[in-house]
């Protein structure tokens, strides 16, 4: 009889997971929030993913396919866990839609419910929804995504742009006091993206350190060397309004300029990420740890970082941290071995 695994999110690990699952034989419920599988790539349209700059179609897209090809893989899109009960050392979870309720028992769990961007609106200082030519992260990806890249005050192509790093990490203020890893490369390919289908527009990327880590580092000098981009080592103490229908950003470039102020067209805001509100959530229905910044705790950070507090309940992706989408996409595979050989074992 072959095992039944329940995985609870079907963004890039949860993905990866069922569909090695799937693979192995393994009967596998995929239950997702929203009415689409993908998670935050597919709800943001992400076009391109670094360090290649390889179409994200062929990365989430192919997974999505291969989840909804069928076979073992039963899909609950817009579902929930509503009720989740230890039963030895299996589970009896009821998944809950608007279709109804569904009980099942499985031998294991994997939880990759990803994670949130953090809301610049939090932080006064970055007029996130003030101006309308303030955008963050997500919103560039989309608009890129859409090939709509236009400022949205005007609905004319911005001729300069600002990119500022670290909104909403490193940062006490709001709380995050966390690196969230990803934000810099990211930022770095977009403003090599925009840089290459919108040359006659300008990028300009403050930072406070840039943390380009192992091989993305070639990005980043890719970005100044092939496409001019203007990297800056400043910090941005407020963003006002201009002449001409701009937005200043006002700060201090601490390497070689002191103070400035600058008009650009358009500001992006690479807002860093957070565990969520499924986070918690899943900590409270699963009867697994949070850590102290809100992700989901591993049993062992080093050891066993795929194990939740809990046996029998693994954890992959973004749930636990911050983390590029290839290592979330490696952390379901192994994710997905842990479950498959704890239902082995207690068949």
């Amino acid at each position: 009889m072959a095992e039944n695994i329940l995985v609870i999110g079907g963004g890039p690990a949860g993905l990866n997971a069922a569909v090695m699952l799937s693979e192995l034989g393994v009967n596998v419920a995929l239950v997702e929030r929203d009415s689409f599988l993908g998670g935050n790539p597919k709800k943001f349209k992400y076009k391109f993913l670094f360090p290649d700059m390889q179409p994200a179609d062929n990365v989430i897209g192919e997974l999505i396919k291969k989840a909804e090809a069928g076979g073992s893989i039963k899909v609950y899109y817009s579902s929930e866990v509503s009720d989740f009960k230890e039963n030895g050392k299996k589970f009896d979870v009821t998944l809950k839609s608007a279709d109804g309720s569904e009980t099942k028992t499985f031998d294991s769990v994997i939880v990759a419910t990803g994670f949130e961007h953090f809301d610049p609106a939090r932080d006064a200082k970055y007029s996130y929804q003030l101006f309308d030519d303030v955008i963050d992260i997500k919103d560039l990806e989309r608009m890129m995504g859409e090939n709509n890249f236009v400022r949205p005050s005007n609905g004319k192509p911005p001729k300069k742009v600002a990119f500022i790093l670290c909104v909403g990490s490193r940062d006490r203020h709001v709380g995050n006091q966390y690196c969230s890893r990803v934000c810099c490369t990211v930022s770095v390919k977009q403003a090599i993206e925009m840089r290459e289908h919108f040359p006659d527009c300008e990028a300009y990327i403050f930072y406070m350190d840039i943390r380009t880590y192992g091989f993305f580092e070639d990005l980043y000098w890719q970005a100044m060397e092939e496409h001019d981009v203007q990297i800056v080592k400043g910090r941005i103490a407020e963003i006002t309004s201009g002449p001409d229908n701009t937005v200043i950003c006002k700060g201090e470039d601490t390497l070689l300029r002191g103070p400035f102020e600058i008009p650009f067209d358009m500001v992006v805001l690479a807002s860093g990420m957070e565990g969520g509100p499924q986070s918690p959530e899943m900590s409270s229905k699963l009867g697994i740890e949070l850590d102290e910044h809100g992700f989901l705790k591993p049993e062992n950070i080093t050891l066993s970082p795929f194990k939740s507090s809990k046996a029998g309940i693994f954890l992959a992706g973004a749930c636990t941290g911050p983390k590029a989408i290839s290592d979330s996409i490696t952390e379901g595979a192994a994710a997905a071995m842990n479950a498959y050989t704890y239902a082995v074992k207690n068949r």
